[in-house]
């Protein structure tokens, strides 16, 4: 039982810490699209959001997770699919934190990160690679 416990908490580690660094490349490019190019940020949050989704796959199937129980074609089908539901939410959640809570623009989308990287890690891991 204990080695199952190491086990989930080394890979809940190693989430964190891809995840970490695929929001630090979320919000490095959301910030240069914003500030720097003036791209209206909820342009600006998709695009970061896209790039940091392709790298986080490319990463989690290499360090995190085993190959789930499905071809690469569906695994990577699934994983964007639920990527997709999870790149809605951050664009709700960044909307409705800057619009509607008024919280200054990188405060909302550290918060949407936070906030979507709990269902990211769960749906990851229950529903794409099963592991």
């Amino acid at each position: 039982m204990s080695f199952i416990r190491r086990a989930h908490k080394s890979q809940v580690v190693k989430f964190l810490i891809v995840g970490g660094l695929c929001a630090a490349v979320e919000f490095l490019l959301f910030a240069l699209l914003v500030h720097r190019l003036e791209l209206e940020y909820l342009h600006a949050n998709m695009a970061s959001l896209i790039v940091a989704v392709v790298l986080n796959y490319l990463i989690s199937c290499r360090f995190i997770f085993k190959r789930g129980r499905y071809s690469g074609k569906v695994e990577f089908a699934m994983f964007v699919l639920l990527s997709a539901i999870g790149v809605a939410l951050n664009q709700y959640l960044v909307w409705s934190f800057i619009e509607q809570v008024e919280l200054h623009v990188y405060a909302g989308k550290i918060m949407a990160i936070g906030l979507v990287a709990v269902f990211n890690y769960f749906t990851k891991k229950h529903i794409v690679f099963m592991n």
